[in-house]
């Protein structure tokens, strides 16, 4: 095996560790807030969707392979949505907070991508989370080549070849927007977990479920 297979399965090898701690969501998300928001800098790589001036703009913090961020993108953001995305009253942006190599992988081909793509590429790799991170080769490690293997198969439903995805797993410009997303999350914000969310830059740790959030939310679309 390669110094670089070496690297990438130390990494994976964690990734069950991952999804239990550093990807988890707290009892109670919503009293769990902070009582003041922060000023969130927004900027003009964010993976936006909604109006520029809906009334509510939630920030988050998502790594492609948490399961708590794939069950909030699976039954939270189709209602959030169609409820408040939809007519104006929110803004969504994205933001990549990779746990693991597999993740950070994941975010740089998502990056070759824009706008509704974009978006559409995500919900993709949320809903088939455990078909692209799979031990294609049988080896009993997950390396780098099983992950592009994985990404590969994924990137054919967005209309991307092998050698596209491929060049955009490794796109350091790519990577370097995935890279600052995560130490910004970190250092300027305090995020350490999986999903976080800042709601008009009130701070929410952990998946919210859909009845909570809109408790959340109605009061701040109706000022």
């Amino acid at each position: 095996m390669t110094k670089t297979q070496h690297s990438t399965a130390a990494l994976m090898s964690v990734f069950a560790v991952l999804a239990l701690t550093a990807c988890g969501q707290s009892s109670n998300p919503i009293s769990s807030a902070a009582s003041t928001g922060q000023n969130m800098d927004l900027k003009s790589t964010d993976m936006s969707h909604g109006a520029a001036n809906a009334p509510v703009t939630i920030v988050e913090y998502a790594s492609m392979t948490c399961p708590h961020c794939a069950a909030f993108q699976r039954e939270v953001v189709p209602k959030l949505t169609k409820d408040y995305i939809d007519s104006g009253k929110v803004r969504m942006i994205f933001r990549e907070y990779p746990l693991d190599g597999a993740a950070r992988m994941a975010s740089a081909v998502a990056r070759c991508l824009s706008g509704d793509q974009y978006f559409s590429f995500i919900d993709l790799l949320f809903a088939n989370q455990m078909n692209w991170i799979k031990d294609f080769d049988g080896n009993g490690q997950l390396t780098k080549e099983d992950i592009l293997t994985g990404l590969e198969m994924q990137g054919r439903f967005a209309g991307m070849s092998k050698e596209k995805v491929d060049a955009c797993a490794d796109d350091k410009n790519n990577l370097a927007l995935v890279d600052a997303n995560w130490m910004e999350g970190r250092d300027k914000y305090g995020v350490n977990s999986t999903p976080t969310f800042f709601i008009n830059g009130v701070k929410h740790e952990g998946e919210i479920p859909y009845d909570a959030l809109q408790k959340d939310l109605d009061p701040l679309v109706k000022k």
